[in-house]
């Protein structure tokens, strides 16, 4: 077997002869000056195959040649591969650290399904960006981590934002910094996400305090500030506020260009009861309701949640993103777990009932759920049970519960439960959905990216094509 490998810019040549042994050439012909036949392979085809490599790969390829340095950097291959790369979800999880948060874990889904009892690997291991102050991860998206640094002291809380790359190793200039004077009155909560109309990423601020200056007499005692900062810019501006208070364990989460938190409209009381934990008298099942702001018109409004949902559950409910739709979860009863899903975004008639699962079934015989909390009305503030992701053919389910040191896999189609056993100590409760991607964190590129699309928008336009 003679083989030669030839790379000169886009083209690959690979040539192989097998020679038959009764046709093997005499001694003084194998000194053949003839040079082997190239064979030149499409730029197209050379794109469609780097597609299916992993960032780390891509990124070494870079330096093949300058015109295949330029061609992975074409915005238009980052989104191509962002689109493959989507196919093979990751959790970002935390383990267990003292004092504070140094590193997270990229684990693909596709292992811990095939193998529930594995170990995470130390190239999955990325070390966060140093910084001074406590740091937390408030958001995934296309790739970018969104990294919140705070600073924390008695008279005032020091904020500051970047976004981060796991995949290539790259990290942003810091934005959005603010100080809040007045860290007595309550904690922020920070949601991260992307303006699809702009390609901007932002992150949204939202603070609770009393509505001292109620308008209608149906408006609640509370109400939610919040404020908005996009990526390249270091201010804030203050947005439409709404009469909701989001849960206290619900985060946003963020769905097509959408910050989506489950909340609480109306009066309330809010408690704390022994161990530090929390419990709220909602009155009425009808006050829980989802608030959705649109990245693009920075206004909101507010979804219903499923008509099934209609008593006051004693603990928490939840919301999610499963198969790029909003699921909504709730315990019933205190012996069944109901997961929803909202199968177009904004269409209330479009909730549809995905599981409802005894906890026997899960194997769950501890579950922390109080038995006396709903006989004061009481709901307590805790997720037991919180779903992580869905199989694209619905019949496969993750979860975790606040007593499990790993997850539940549960198949619906056979009715089969498995229990990861991993044996690094993870914070599942803080897990976030996460892709591989080429993204980049400078906010240059990200400019001028849009700045491209958008002349190429015009010539379409201009040549009479029509713009999707």
């Amino acid at each position: 077997m003679l083989s030669k490998w030839m790379w000169t810019g886009f083209q690959v040549f690979n040539f192989n002869v097998t020679v038959p042994m009764d046709i093997l050439p005499i001694k003084n012909q194998c000194q053949s000056n003839v040079p082997f036949p190239q064979v030149s392979i499409p730029d197209e085809l050379i794109a469609e195959i780097l597609l299916f490599l992993d960032v780390k790969t891509i990124v070494r390829f870079k330096c093949v040649s300058k015109s295949w340095n330029i061609h992975i950097s074409n915005p238009t291959f980052t989104e191509l591969h962002l689109k493959k790369s989507s196919q093979n979800p990751h959790f970002i999880v935390t383990p267990f650290q003292k004092y504070r948060m140094r590193n997270v874990v990229s684990l693909p889904v596709c292992r811990l399904l095939e193998n529930p009892s594995i170990t995470v690997a130390g190239d999955k291991c990325h070390s966060l960006p140093g910084g001074l102050g406590y740091c937390q991860v408030v958001g995934s998206c296309n790739g970018l981590l969104c990294l919140l640094y705070n600073t924390i002291s008695s008279l005032q809380n020091d904020y500051r934002l970047c976004l981060w790359n796991p995949a290539t190793r790259t990290i942003s200039d810091d934005f959005g910094f603010f100080v809040d004077y007045e860290p007595l009155s309550g904690p922020f909560k920070f949601s991260f996400g992307c303006d699809y109309l702009t390609g901007t990423y932002k992150v949204l601020a939202l603070h609770t305090e009393r509505n001292a200056h109620k308008e209608t007499e149906n408006e609640g005692l509370w109400r939610s500030k919040v404020r908005v900062s996009s990526f390249g810019y270091n201010g804030w501006r203050y947005i439409q506020s709404f009469p909701s208070v989001p849960l206290i364990w619900n985060d946003g989460v963020h769905l097509s260009g959408t910050i989506n938190w489950l909340a609480i409209s109306g009066d309330f009381v809010s408690m704390s009861v022994p161990e530090g934990a929390h419990e709220a008298h909602i009155p009425h099942v009808e006050q829980f309701v989802i608030v959705s702001v649109d990245l693009s018109t920075e206004a909101y409004t507010q979804l219903l949640l499923p008509p099934g949902f209609d008593a006051v559950p004693c603990v928490e409910p939840s919301l999610r993103v499963l198969m790029d739709c909003l699921c909504f979860s709730h315990d019933f009863n205190r012996t069944e777990f109901v997961l929803w899903q909202m199968k177009e975004f904004g269409v209330h008639e479009s909730w549809t009932q995905l599981f409802r699962i005894e906890y026997v079934n899960l194997q769950l015989h501890n579950l922390t759920i109080t038995d006396n909390t709903d006989l004061f009305g009481n709901m307590e503030c805790k997720i037991p049970l919180l779903p992580l992701y869905l199989s694209n053919n619905g019949d496969t389910l993750i979860l975790t519960s606040d007593e499990e040191k790993g997850v539940i896999i549960y198949n619906q189609r056979d009715k089969k439960v498995e229990r990861s056993r991993i044996s690094n100590k993870i914070c599942w409760q803080s897990t976030f959905d996460y892709v591989e991607s080429l993204v980049s964190t400078l906010w240059e590129d990200l400019e001028e990216d849009e700045e491209e699309k958008e002349g190429e928008d015009e010539d379409d336009e201009e040549n009479g094509a029509i713009c999707y």
